[in-house]
């Protein structure tokens, strides 16, 4: 796909397939919300009640799976090593409500009171795409 073409397709609500590797070696795969900015991918996570922010501590490159769920089919494959910022509602309020306003709107004062709440910034390193749907 073109950066374009890359732009549009990330910029739908998917679910992120989210890999990490755990302390003991095993990849961790799980299914998390995420936003597209400016070239960057944009999370949140725990650093003590979720693998993902532990995983991290001990192995901080992950790869990231988004894909279409119809044909043709269409996905975007990363690579890279996030940087754990301190949380930010603006930012968990834009993550969030991609996902459904008013579910959003009910987990976002939840997510401020979790002292461990952190937001993943993802800048890729690699990025691999492909669109079935072209003759390319």
């Amino acid at each position: 796909m073109t950066p374009g073409q890359i732009d549009a397709f990330l910029a739908e609500p998917r679910m992120a397939h989210f890999v990490t590797i755990g302390g003991d070696g095993r990849a961790r795969v799980r299914p998390v919300w995420y936003l597209w900015r400016d070239g960057v991918f944009w999370f949140t996570t725990r650093t003590q009640a979720r693998h993902t922010g532990r995983d991290l501590g001990s192995h901080p490159e992950v790869v990231m799976s988004i894909a279409s769920e119809d044909r043709p089919y269409r996905a975007v494959i990363t690579r890279g090593r996030p940087e754990i910022l301190p949380k930010d509602e603006q930012l968990l309020l834009a993550l969030s409500t991609r996902y459904g306003d008013e579910q959003a709107r009910r987990w976002l004062p939840e997510a401020l009171a979790q002292d461990d709440r952190v937001v993943l910034k993802l800048v890729p390193e690699s990025v691999i795409s492909w669109d079935y749907g072209t003759s390319d």
